[in-house]
């Protein structure tokens, strides 16, 4: 058995959008959230969170049931598609962006 197989998988996605833009890249995301709730039950959990320092900076912490998941169904459906058109359109800019992939392994919990 490979180390991480039945093992949550988790993507934290850092980013910054331009100064003023944090309203736009929300309403954007809050459409993908939605359908992402309702749709898609391989997603464990889909959250974003603003910094307390900088209004414009932000994560997005993602559970799936499997690497595989994101990859064959998260990251290939029309809303995620229609996401990043919904930016454009909008004219979001990203500053900075980062993708980290990880296993949860370690002791802890996710929710009480």
């Amino acid at each position: 058995m490979h180390p991480t197989e039945g093992k949550v998988f988790v993507l934290l996605v850092s980013g910054k959008v331009k100064e003023g833009q944090a309203a736009a890249f929300t309403s954007c995301f809050q459409k993908l959230a939605d359908y992402v709730t309702a749709n898609e039950p391989g997603c464990l959990s889909y959250q974003l969170s603003f910094s307390d320092s900088d209004p414009d900076k932000f994560i997005i912490f993602e559970r799936y049931t499997t690497a595989q998941y994101l990859e064959d169904v998260h990251w290939k459906s029309e809303p995620f598609g229609q996401f990043r058109k919904d930016l454009e359109a909008a004219g979001v800019e990203w500053v900075e962006k980062s993708v980290t992939r990880y296993y949860e392994n370690g002791p802890g919990y996710m929710a009480k």
